[in-house]
């Protein structure tokens, strides 16, 4: 091996191990001591400075450990990670496969003791919820190229499955792309309907990145965008006033839904008083409905309408 190769391993050794005894140093890399010392000094000529410690428990050990490869991460900044690759790999998300490498290549230098410890603590670990069903690897390559086209801000044409028209060509100009409830979206102009929509990349039946460029609505603004919506759909505006009981008040409580709500509580009565500006009346009647008998609309009348409407058609159903 050469000595390049040989005082990168060095390197990555002591990255790996925290401190060596030059004994074991020599050995791994299969040279002399008097070799080890001179891989020593031409990591030290790169900046890469190794001290050693006399004794027992002493050896050689690197100063600047976040130098290169080095992440020198925290403990809890491992744990932080290791928590994001359970729940990519129980919704069997699209990234996973990318996250995995990444989290590969951070396991080969961040420490094997800390590693074995924080990954004990994940087997009573779970994430519940629903799975997209989907062609993972179709999924992922849409989503890739998609959102390259949102960074180089290249036109994109789709044949897309609307809920509400079917199936239709358009020509879009990808904003960003938003992940809801497990699903993958990209937000952007349509120039068919003449205004900002979005789109569920799974109902997405083919599509081609176009070499013709956009220039992007400066006014745009995604946190702002985004802002009233109790979901991802959009629509009017709706002032809201619901009087929700115990127990869903609570669970209600524990939630930030839009960041205008205001709760006022009433613990004798057991009740809260919940007022919002929300969009997406759709999902605003589904979450009501939701609640069942511990959620009661107040205002706007029209809303307390549709809900008793929707109430109705799902009486006679059975």
């Amino acid at each position: 091996m050469s000595s390049i190769a040989n005082a990168i391993k060095l390197y990555l050794l002591l990255q790996s191990k925290g401190k060596m005894k030059i004994k074991e140093i020599s050995r791994e890399l299969e040279v002399d001591e008097r070799t080890v010392r001179r891989y020593k000094d031409e990591l030290e000529q790169a900046h890469i400075y190794i001290e050693s410690k006399a004794g027992k428990y002493g050896g050689y050990y690197l100063i600047n450990d976040n130098y290169l490869m080095g992440l020198n991460l925290s403990h809890q900044e491992y744990l932080s990670l290791m928590m994001v690759y359970e729940e990519l790999k129980m919704r069997d998300h699209i990234v996973l496969k990318d996250y995995s490498s990444a989290i590969n290549k951070i396991n080969l230098v961040y420490d094997n003791k800390q590693r074995e410890n924080t990954e004990n603590n994940f087997q009573n670990y779970t994430v519940k919820q629903f799975k997209s069903n989907i062609n993972i690897s179709e999924e992922r390559k849409k989503l890739m190229d998609i959102h390259s086209a949102v960074l180089t801000r290249n036109k994109v044409r789709i044949k897309y499955k609307s809920l509400n028209s079917g199936l239709s060509e358009r020509v879009v100009h990808p904003y960003a792309t938003i992940q809801y409830k497990g699903d993958l979206y990209f937000t952007g102009y349509c120039e068919k309907r003449q205004r900002i929509s979005d789109f569920k990349l799974c109902r997405i039946k083919s599509y081609k990145i176009l070499n013709e460029k956009f220039s992007k609505d400066d006014s745009f603004d995604l946190e702002e965008y985004m802002k009233n919506c109790i979901g991802i759909f959009k629509g009017e505006k709706i002032k809201i006033k619901l009087q929700i009981f115990y127990p869903m008040a609570q669970i209600v409580k524990e939630k930030i839904f839009v960041d205008n709500q205001k709760i006022r509580e009433n613990q004798k009565e057991k009740y809260i008083i919940y007022e919002a500006i929300m969009e997406g009346k759709e999902e605003i009647k589904s979450w009501i409905l939701s609640m069942g008998r511990y959620a009661k609309v107040l205002e706007p009348k029209s809303l307390q309408d549709e809900i008793k409407e929707e109430i109705e058609k799902i009486r006679n159903m059975y």
